[in-house]
């Protein structure tokens, strides 16, 4: 495959920690031009999450930031300036998709929602990613991958019986991963529609509801049966004659399931270490499986190159989950220092001279520097 199927797109990156950022970030892997806008008054969250020292120059090393922002170009420009919202207009021509996952009315506030920039590109896809939708009594809600947990109905399935709903927490954050693998896909989708008719679209992603329709199965149930409830059954599965996690005697775990009862299982894996075990009940036609951490997914050389790639800078950052006529992910660029595209990307699509980039420099439109204080 000499060229990445997205070559030729391009996307105007409002996409903050992984929801929106990790949408874009696999359209870069896939080919796109993504040009990620921030500003020195607004980092994406994940340069502060991801903070690892206070030297100078911290924004620019957040392993968090890299892992989302990968292949990307950096734009740093201040959206509350009206200047910045100009030149965000103008750029808004020469691109071909927005992704965005802020607040409901943030850019509409700013001059920079679908209305107006579908007016000055009538081909325009504005991905708007939010965590209960465009609409709705709840569409101003706060919300964060563990509040998304609760409304989506994931939490009360989650856990052991006869405990409290369990929420996925920062470091997984499941409604927000889930969402950009969907939206990604619609994107292209409308992409394509779009270079045939001329016409863009407005798309409109709940995270909430992105991660209700993963219940769909217990959600039918419900409207079956109204007495079915919504409860933590830890390991167990309905139609599954024993399914569990067993401890081995090297202190490592492995999942366990089985067509008929056996009542030896924990103690079979409790005298054996992990890899012994897992091998001699894969040998007996059961399914088993080590129950691996980060740790051990480092070490597995099947996912180099996959799930798990480096960039130049030898960082960890996450893969596709897919590959394309067998090759996966290339890290062309690392992700972006603060705003250190935004001269190349205003003078090759806008034209600017020095004089212009200078000004707004000046002025403080663009920057490259966090202008927040120390953080």
């Amino acid at each position: 495959m000499s060229e990445r199927p997205l070559a030729g797109i391009r996307v105007l990156d409002f996409g903050l920690l992984t929801a929106g950022a990790n949408t874009s970030a696999m359209l870069a892997d896939l080919g796109a031009d993504v040009i990620k806008i921030e500003s020195g008054a607004y980092l994406d969250p994940f340069r502060v999450v991801g903070k690892i020292d206070s030297d100078e120059g911290w924004w620019n090393r957040s392993p968090q930031f890299r892992f989302t922002n990968r292949n990307k170009r950096g734009l740093a420009l201040n959206l509350k300036d009206p200047e910045g919202q100009r030149v965000i207009r103008e750029l808004a021509v020469h691109c071909d998709v927005v992704v965005e996952n802020f607040r409901r009315g943030v850019l509409d506030r700013a001059g920079l929602g679908y209305k107006e920039l579908s007016a000055i590109n009538p081909r325009l896809v504005f991905a708007a990613i939010s965590s209960q939708g465009d609409t709705g009594p709840e569409r101003m809600n706060v919300s964060f991958g563990s509040t998304l947990d609760a409304t989506s109905g994931i939490a009360s399935l989650t856990g052991y019986e006869g405990e409290e709903p369990r929420i996925s927490g920062m470091d997984v954050n499941y409604p927000d991963q889930i969402v950009s693998l969907f939206a990604t896909g619609v994107v292209i989708a409308a992409v394509t529609e779009a270079r045939h008719t001329g016409k863009g679209a407005f798309l409109d992603f709940s995270q909430r509801e992105v991660a209700s329709f993963t219940l769909g199965e217990e959600i039918l149930a419900a409207s079956a049966d109204p007495a079915h409830l919504f409860v933590p059954r830890g390991n167990s599965e309905a139609g599954v004659a024993q399914q569990d996690a067993y401890r081995c005697a090297d202190g490592k775990w492995l999942a366990v399931s089985l067509d008929t009862p056996d009542p030896s299982m924990e103690a079979f894996c409790a005298s054996k270490d992990r890899d012994t075990a897992v091998a001699m009940l894969l040998d007996k036609g059961i399914a088993a499986a080590p129950c691996l951490d980060g740790n051990d997914l480092l070490r597995d050389t099947r996912l180099q190159g996959v799930t798990l790639v480096r960039d130049e800078s030898g960082g960890l950052v996450k893969g596709l989950p897919y590959r394309l006529d067998g090759k996966g992910l290339a890290i062309e660029r690392p992700a972006p220092n603060l705003g250190q595209h935004t001269d190349e990307v205003l003078r090759e699509l806008l034209g600017y001279d020095d004089a212009r980039l200078k000004e707004l420099n000046d002025s403080g439109v663009t920057s490259t520097t966090p202008t927040i204080g120390e953080v």
